[in-house]
């Protein structure tokens, strides 16, 4: 599984995606709270519902179900003009 993060995501992550090769989460829910684990700086974001998820460039604003071969994208809400 491939974790992608996103803007200023990625100021607080230090990094631009994490490689999960064993346990990784098995649904978004999972997904969130290894997030808060990994990065505390998410936490807020994650619990106030403020990061959106995309699953192999699909987006969702449900609990889905992962895959290990999935790619998840993590980013702030999007705006445009």
């Amino acid at each position: 599984m491939i974790i992608k993060y996103f803007a200023w995501i990625k100021d607080i992550t230090n990094k631009d995606h994490d490689v999960i090769n064993n346990n990784y989460p098995k649904t978004i829910n999972d997904l969130k709270i290894l997030l808060c684990e990994s990065y505390p700086g998410l936490e807020k974001h994650i619990s106030n519902d403020i990061l959106r998820y995309a699953i192999n460039m699909e987006y969702t604003s449900i609990n889905e179900k992962l895959t290990s071969k999935d790619e998840i994208a993590v980013f702030p809400p999007v705006s445009g003009g």
